[in-house]
């Protein structure tokens, strides 16, 4: 039982808490968590029946984040209740129990106070044991001015007033049995709007005062996905009542608190007229969260090295429900191009980990909330599911569930229910995918029409040898068209296939893998493609797996450059999506490392390449349109704003941005904001570039800013660069968004990149200053984004020794992951320059 007052005029709180005890052994001494809480001495007790017992000694360890006390004699075994009070900050790191600026309906100033716990940040907010297999029923009091609103995992039980009225004492419902990191509190001023489910829970959306309206979408989709994930898991949601609340300042996306789910403005609250990609956006975050409820928060990983069973499967539930509520968002075709490539991009590291990684301190665990635990998770659950079938897949789901609900769990029981639904070796089958890193690469032998030769292999990034002792084999589901998948299981196999005019190893990429075909069955595939008798996925996946393996060495560019050639008429928004992540690829090094009028010609075969398809799609939306065809025209102005050449778009551009800052919005809509924004900065002067100072100063909403931060640093002076840069430092910027203006600048040009990478080593104590006690995830992106356009070896080199002068612990992996991406990067580009793509000619030939 805890009861807080939070003061959100001096950012403290103070806090009282009893603790019902089970002591099973005889001991002297009881240790909490806590960092940066000061408990007061004199009011700790321990309650044994009739006894009570204050300790001798308390000791505190900053190492350990923890507080011992030390009892003169041995604790009796049985029952018993600790009594203490205790005092901490209000900070404004984004953790554990803190305030958020905000802004009230007539435009003042004001703060709020709410919880962000995941990891091991409860131990913030008051004394606990703060590990995830530590269960507890929660009874929350807070004590707060009247006319806030006091929020919590469940419902209010009671209120009273105090002080004449100036102060409310709100109790809460005692919580299920649950995690630590799971309580969650808030405590500001909101409108909100509400719902019920088709089975009776009451769901409300909170947001800043004014703004109901922008929460009727994600209440919409939280309605059908908490029915929705009912029928799917077998199990009822378990609380009265979910809610979800908009919040200020937040460093990850959301936060999948039981019953109390917080997010960040931009992944939650949906504005008339935004965007096709944010709506999809705001769906697939809130599908997410919503399966932590049953995924993480009724089962939960017994230690964080199984944090992967929260975050893949909510991952991958992410997309089913979105599919189930939104057909027309095409998720499972986009999860190939998105999550999918996300994940093998990753993990084709020397430097990835595998999806059950140890964790030996807890401290290690915010390094692996990546795409490894989360897109990784997903995909290696995706292909379970194309395995299993999917009614295996859902029974064994549903057994896992009701056999270990309010409990902990390890990968094994998830296995093990499979197995049992399935009647196949589950544990066999997955840990050649969760307990080693990285993927195989597929190779085709040889195929002579019904069978196919096979061979596997580890698949690097860089091409680099994989020496005899670092060989892996995975059990591999082989998925053709037309047959029930076929287990392989050696290094080299032979497998049946149905007869058909080409081959295609891997049908519907429901498998991370890359696939190296010989000469002629790409010939062979690029017949079927120009016939339409390959999919979506299947396509976007070719083109994925060609550049990865022409980074890799294992094809040449010139190949890849001539089959992205062969798309000119394609209409499919996810096929676009991936030939514009393998152009993003190819830009990175060719801007970096070639002559000018290579890079010139690379960037006028893009321009010609998306020519036609842009010139249909257009600029306005149209009557016609379906959800991926709006997501197709962002696709294509984007990469019109990033390689074009033809100065019809950029006067386009420039017509609706000067428009829009006149005042008419009706010429630029939220889709297409962006790549306008950055066409006009590249094209124009200070006067755009103080235009859009302008914009995000007045901006009511946080999506209107985000607009700003990704595209201002395309500037075209170098001097405003730097402004932006400035900026970043300034303090003006909220922590949660300040590495986005750095990483626009970084990626505007070579110039630019080099610019970002000295302001970031001259300025990284401030840098550092600014993240250091908040989530790790910070520092993380401006690591990877303050040197996102290196791909030379002497660049590697010099930001190896700059993070041997200033070491960052926590974010050891991320460094290793950069260092390794810049000379996988370098080893490309010398690859690039042995190839035609080095020669006029070659483009001509397009």
């Amino acid at each position: 039982d805890i009861k807080l007052k939070p003061d959100l005029v001096n950012f403290t709180f103070d806090g009282s808490e009893k603790i019902r005890l089970d002591i099973q052994e005889a001991t002297d001494e009881i240790a909490l968590h806590v960092k940066e809480i000061a408990i007061k001495n004199h009011t700790i007790v321990l309650k044994a029946g009739s006894t009570e017992v204050k300790p001798e000694a308390v000791t505190y360890s900053i190492k350990d984040a923890t507080v011992t006390f030390k009892f003169e004699e041995m604790l009796p075994v049985g029952e018993a209740e600790l009594e203490l009070e205790f005092f901490g900050l209000l900070n404004d790191q984004m953790a554990g129990f803190y305030r958020s600026g905000y802004k009230d309906i007539t435009g003042a100033s004001k703060i709020m106070a709410s919880t962000q716990f995941e990891s091991l940040d409860a131990r913030r907010a008051f004394p606990c044991w703060d590990e995830p297999g530590r269960k507890a029923v929660f009874g929350l009091t807070l004590v707060v001015d009247t006319g806030l609103t006091a929020l919590s995992n469940m419902p209010e039980k009671h209120r009273c007033y105090l002080d004449g009225g100036a102060k409310m004492e709100v109790a809460f419902m005692d919580s299920p049995k649950m995690s630590t990191y799971l309580l969650a509190f808030i405590v500001g001023e909101f409108d909100f709007i509400q719902a019920q489910t088709s089975h009776g829970v009451l769901v409300r959306v909170f947001a800043p005062p004014g703004r109901s309206k922008d929460g009727q979408f994600p209440l919409e989709v939280a309605v059908k996905a908490l029915d929705g994930y009912d029928d799917y898991f077998g199990l009822p949601y378990p609380l009265p009542k979910l809610d979800m609340i908009a919040i200020p300042e937040f460093a990850a996306g959301a936060m999948e608190n039981w019953g109390l789910v917080t997010y960040r403005e931009v992944d939650l609250l949906i504005a008339e007229g935004a965007s096709r990609k944010q709506m999809q956006r705001v769906c697939i975050v809130v599908t997410h969260e919503l399966a932590h409820q049953w995924f993480g928060n009724l089962v939960t990983m017994n230690w964080w090295d199984d944090l992967w069973l929260n975050e893949g499967f909510a991952s991958w539930c992410e997309n089913y429900m979105a599919h189930e509520i939104f057909p027309d968002f095409a998720m499972w075709d986009q999860f190939t191009s998105d999550t999918q490539a996300a994940a093998m991009r990753l993990d084709s590291l020397r430097s990835s980990h595998p999806i059950q990684v140890p964790i030996k301190h807890a401290e290690e665990v915010e390094e692996v909330f990546d795409a490894i635990s989360y897109c990784k998770g997903a995909s290696v659950i995706k292909m379970a599911h194309a395995y299993l079938g999917a009614d295996a897949f859902r029974s064994g789901l549903q057994a896992y569930m009701q056999k270990h609900k309010y409990s902990n769990t390890e990968t094994s029981d998830l296995w093990a229910a499979w197995s049992t639904a399935s009647g196949c070796k589950v544990n066999e089958l997955m840990a050649s995918w969760t307990e080693q890193m990285g993927y195989p690469l597929v190779t085709v032998k040889s195929f002579n029409g019904s069978e196919v030769e096979l061979e596997q292999s580890w698949f690097l990034a860089d091409g680099s040898e994989v020496k005899k002792e670092e060989e892996k084999i995975w059990k591999i589901p082989i998925i053709c068209k037309g047959q029930k998948p076929v287990l392989m299981e050696a290094k080299t196999q032979k497998i049946s296939v149905p007869k058909s005019d080409f081959l295609l190893i891997n049908a519907g990429r429901q498998v991370p893998m890359r696939v190296l075909y010989s000469d002629e069955t790409y010939s062979q595939l690029a017949t079927a493609i120009q016939k339409g008798q390959l999919s979506v996925s299947d396509k976007a996946g070719l083109v994925l797996d060609s550049f990865a393996l022409a980074k890799s060495g294992h094809l040449g560019a010139d190949k890849v450059f001539k089959l992205i050639a062969s798309f000119r008429s394609e209409r499919n928004f996810i096929v676009w999506d991936a030939i514009s992540q393998a152009l993003t690829g190819f830009d990175t090094v060719l801007m970096a490392g070639v002559s000018d009028p290579t890079y010139a010609a690379f960037k006028a075969f893009v321009s010609k390449l998306i020519a036609d398809a842009a010139k249909e799609v257009g600029w306005e939306k149209k009557a016609s349109d379906g959800h991926l065809d709006g997501l197709l025209r962002e696709t294509l102005i984007n990469m019109q704003s990033k390689y074009s050449v033809d100065p019809e778009a950029m006067a386009e551009a420039k017509r609706r941005f000067d428009a829009f800052m006149a005042g008419d919005a009706s010429l630029l809509p939220d889709d297409i904001k962006e790549p306008v924004f950055k066409m006009a900065l590249k094209s124009g002067g200070k006067k755009e570039y103080q235009a859009l100072r302008n914009l995000q100063a007045k901006a009511t909403t946080n999506i209107e800013r985000k607009h700003v931060y990704v595209t201002i640093g395309h500037t075209a002076d170098i001097a405003l660069k730097k402004d932006v840069l400035d900026w970043v430092v300034s303090g003006d910027i909220k922590i949660q968004d300040f590495f986005y203006p750095m990483g626009s600048v970084a990626a505007s040009s070579k110039e630019a990149a080099a610019l970002t990478w000295d302001y970031y080593k001259s300025h990284f104590d401030r840098i550092w200053s600014m993240c250091k006690t908040a989530s790790p995830s910070l520092m993380d992106a401006m690591i990877s984004l303050s040197a996102r356009g290196f791909s030379t070896a002497e660049a590697a080199a010099e930001v190896e020794q700059f993070y041997k002068e200033h070491p960052l612990k926590q974010n050891q992996r991320t460094i290793s992951q950069l260092l390794e991406g810049i000379r996988t990067n370098a080893a490309f580009l010398n690859r690039i320059l042995k190839t035609p793509v080095i020669e006029e000619s070659f483009w001509k030939s397009l």
